[in-house]
């Protein structure tokens, strides 16, 4: 390897770890959501960094890496999930209510964007698992994850105003779900 290469490698390096810092409490927060255990949270963020740094050089060239970085955390995620199925360790259990819906649903309260409403946890739950992926991981990502519309935007190759359309969507589906009829719209 040459001096050139090498400086090149380095420029790559540094900007992937700031890359990686730059979107690291995103990613964790949502593997953590969809795992439900910070050790396989972590194992998954880990295995997609190690792929976004295999991809890094074609990931720059994209005119949304972050984008492209986001769909590689998924997989992992995904990954993850059936690795679990497929060593027969049980799925949750349907009583079971994460946390992070709780977190979800203080926040969209104290957000004006979901009543209060005497449904309770697990219905909202339920009703987040109905929502189509993209609404899903809006709501996920600027409830729990209190991101902005630009963040959510970055990470989802998009437009802040899709983002908002997207939440409306999702948050008018939530709240039909719940018997909330005519929410009021912010």
């Amino acid at each position: 390897m040459n001096e050139s290469e090498r400086a090149v490698g380095d420029r790559h390096r540094l900007t992937f770890d700031a890359f990686c810092d730059t979107h690291h409490r995103t990613w964790t927060g949502f593997a953590a959501a969809r795992l439900g255990d910070p050790g396989a949270a972590h194992g998954a963020v880990e295995l997609a960094k190690g792929r976004v740094w295999q991809e890094w050089p074609r990931i720059l060239r994209e005119q949304f890496p972050a984008f492209q970085a986001w769909t590689i955390l998924k997989e992992e995620v995904g990954a993850a999930l059936l690795r679990r199925t497929m060593n027969g360790e049980p799925p949750p259990s349907p009583a079971h209510v994460p946390l992070w819906v709780c977190a979800v649903r203080a926040a969209a309260e104290r957000a004006g964007d979901l009543p209060e409403t005497a449904a309770d946890h697990w219905q909202l739950y339920a009703a987040l698992r109905g929502l189509s992926e993209r609404r899903h991981d809006v709501v996920l990502l600027r409830h729990l994850l209190g991101l902005t519309d630009r963040q959510i935007a970055d990470c989802l190759a998009t437009t802040e105003a899709n983002v908002r359309s997207t939440a409306a969507q999702a948050l008018d589906r939530l709240a039909a779900a719940l018997g909330v009829r005519n929410r009021e719209r912010r």
